[in-house]
């Protein structure tokens, strides 16, 4: 038998190992880079609201007349209705009919359409990615529900693994439709490094025109040195420009301006300004939306903040 001397020794040396373990894990993981960079002017919100049943949104579009929204994983399925003010024009909320809300991340339009992203993929282990599409709702202070077209699986081409033991690039937080398509742009990071950021983003179609029981993502281009993770993203109304958020390290949003042919968005864009900015929050939304007559880009926090970004904040970036 150890004496009791020996025994405390061994207690000791365990308990250090276990220690040590965890900080490594932690390390690996990236939770010691998790956080903001306090990096360009502070941002000052325009309104908060009070709003218990919007908990956290991480999705945002301008459509007739209102900002639709929805909550991320752990709410119910709903939509919101919202003025760009944030006055919340849906009480109750608009329950998606026959809908699961395992980690809905964006919401697009395109004509009359909503196209809600079940594409929220942390551990890129999902099997059940998807699209809702529904009409959107004509008076949403009078709808208490909506009932969607369909829900449309959805696939990545290069994904191989469940998850993957290369690279985790198959997380969505962020869409856009044009032409008749809805555009998605990945959140990347190593594989199994849960929260170590990769400034990077690809990014896929899917014509709207053919969704069907079984769908493929096209991947069409893809984009580097964004300083951040990308957690949203939207178009202008004219199709000219296209914002990306990124949230964290450096928080920021950049625009794009759209090639006049194809798809490759970034990679042949005549022109990219960026706008960095600081205290924020926690943001993972962004729309383009009239404001006093002006196009301006629409961001609300998880603390329910919301933001009007100008274009003339923008500092054009020399490629």
């Amino acid at each position: 038998m150890p004496e009791p001397q020996t025994k405390s020794k061994i207690k000791s040396y365990l308990l250090r190992a276990a220690a040590l373990g965890f900080i490594g894990l932690c390390w690996f993981l990236g939770f010691f880079n998790r956080g903001h960079q306090a990096v360009g002017p502070i941002l000052e919100p325009v309104a908060q609201f009070d709003y218990p049943k919007m908990e956290e949104v991480s999705g945002l579009v301008w459509g007739d007349g209102v900002l639709w929204a929805h909550n991320d994983s752990g709410n119910e399925p709903q939509l919101f209705a919202l003025s760009v003010d944030g006055k919340v024009l849906t009480p109750k909320g608009i329950n998606v009919e026959g809908a699961t809300l395992k980690d809905w991340e964006a919401v697009a339009r395109w004509e009359n359409g909503l196209y809600v992203t079940e594409l929220g993929n942390n551990l890129n282990a999902s099997k059940s990615l998807g699209v809702y599409k529904l009409a959107e709702p004509t008076d949403p202070a009078q709808a208490a529900s909506v009932k969607p077209e369909g829900f449309y699986p959805i696939t990545y081409p290069d994904q191989t693994g469940f998850p993957p033991t290369d690279r985790w690039e198959f997380d969505c937080e962020a869409a856009f439709c044009w032409n008749n398509k809805l555009y998605v742009l990945t959140k990347n990071r190593p594989a199994f490094r849960m929260f170590v950021q990769r400034d990077t983003s690809n990014l896929y179609s899917l014509n709207l025109d053919t969704l069907k029981e079984k769908n493929v993502l096209t991947r069409v281009d893809e984009v580097a040195h964004l300083g951040g993770w990308v957690t949203g993203a939207d178009i202008s109304s004219d199709g000219n420009w296209i914002v990306v958020l990124c949230e964290s390290p450096v928080q920021s949003l950049w625009l794009f301006k759209r090639p006049e042919e194809g798809e490759r968005f970034f990679s042949d864009s005549p022109e990219v300004r960026r706008f960095i900015f600081q205290k924020g929050g926690q943001l993972e939304s962004v729309a383009f939306a009239p404001v006093n007559g002006e196009e301006m880009l629409v961001m609300i926090n998880e603390e329910r903040e919301v933001f009007h970004i100008s274009m003339d904040r923008f500092q054009k970036v020399e490629r």
